[in-house]
């Protein structure tokens, strides 16, 4: 199986630049540049005190706070250190003979499918459409063994958005043969687009969500999966104990009262997100609409290729992703985070440097 990478390595950029990981402008992971809401961090910190003891051994008390948070039964919800934990149980547990993957995708989706000896199948989205899904060329995609189909809502990388009644729509009509599992990682930057809370209608519809990214605490590693009342109970079952640690348990409770956080990122994120766009169209890049508190965008013919513009930037402190990996991308697309005005004026420069 082929190494995977991924963004926001501050910590192996730091060492090997030889400067403080607190110096590093990281675009290449895509967390909410409001930075760690006040509350969390004291309650994460506050819950060391009772690093003594074992933590909950099932999570117990987040998946109550998280039925209450989204008014579903606590029966559909099931919390994880992190959503990846939980996009390898899926696999593991409910043994799907052969996927539908919705490319270009996170990469983990491939290798979770793989290591549980799922047969895969590719469905493209094209950057001529803008990364919109298709629901019927998706339905003539499937095969009579198709079994599972994995999307993500909004895209990653594209931060392409689907109407969740088309998702829905979607889950009814192969009610009979497959399930439909979505990742909403960052549907809280859209929230619009999520349909979690139609999970307990439907008995093949699961929803991965996470709180890493719209709380900027991805080293705590809090995520949850919602489900059908009987596939979330064989997925308890089955999953290891103690998975998430005390402070992450009372950092995810503490993150799930912060409305007024919220409201400030979906008041703050677009602001900066659109400057960000026209920065980027300025120098020549093909920007996709995006939903979420990142972006996609295709270097102009005759620029370096994202790589370069990586290896260029790395040197200043400043990481991207390079969207290679992500097929069937190639090495004209960049993602970028969102972040904060002076941060994105920053990498808009060094990235015109560059580009000159």
């Amino acid at each position: 199986m082929k190494p995977l990478t991924h963004g926001g390595g501050v910590a192996q950029a730091a060492r090997q630049l030889g400067i403080p990981a607190a110096e590093i402008l990281d675009f290449s992971a895509s967390i909410n540049p409001l930075g760690v809401p006040e509350p969390v961090l004291q309650a994460a910190r506050a819950a060391l005190i009772e690093a003594a003891h074992y933590p909950e051994i099932d999570a117990a008390s987040l998946r109550e706070a998280l039925a209450e948070h989204h008014g579903l039964p606590a029966e559909n919800l099931l919390p994880g250190s992190g959503s990846t934990e939980l996009l390898y149980l899926l696999p593991q547990v409910l043994r799907p003979r052969r996927a539908l993957l919705v490319m270009p995708a996170f990469s983990e989706y491939e290798r979770a499918l793989l290591q549980a000896q799922v047969q895969l199948d590719f469905f493209p989205l094209s950057p001529e459409d803008g990364f919109q899904l298709d629901p019927d060329k998706l339905l003539r995609a499937l095969t009579p063994d198709t079994d599972l189909i994995l999307l993500a809502n909004p895209g990653n990388p594209s931060g392409a958005g689907i109407d969740p009644d088309v998702i829905e729509s979607l889950t009814r009509k192969v009610r009979e043969q497959a399930v439909v599992a979505v990742d909403e990682a960052f549907a809280d930057f859209c929230p619009q687009r999520s349909i979690i809370e139609r999970v307990a209608g439907h008995g093949n519809l699961y929803v991965f969500r996470s709180l890493t990214k719209f709380y900027a605490i991805p080293g705590l590693r809090a995520g949850y999966l919602a489900g059908p009342t009987r596939g979330i109970a064989r997925l308890a079952a089955a999953r290891l104990p103690w998975t998430l640690s005390t402070p992450a348990l009372a950092a995810a409770k503490a993150c799930l009262g912060e409305d007024e956080y919220r409201r400030r990122t979906l008041a703050t994120i677009p602001l900066l997100r659109e400057d960000l766009v026209q920065g980027l169209d300025a120098l020549g890049l093909q920007v996709f609409p995006g939903e979420a508190n990142y972006l996609l965008g295709r270097l102009p013919d005759g620029a370096p290729d994202a790589a370069s513009l990586a290896a260029g930037l790395r040197p200043q402190g400043i990481l991207i992703r390079d969207c290679d990996d992500f097929p069937p991308l190639d090495g004209r697309y960049l993602r970028l985070a969102v972040r904060s005005a002076d941060e994105n004026r920053r990498l808009l420069q060094a990235l015109a440097a560059l580009l000159r």
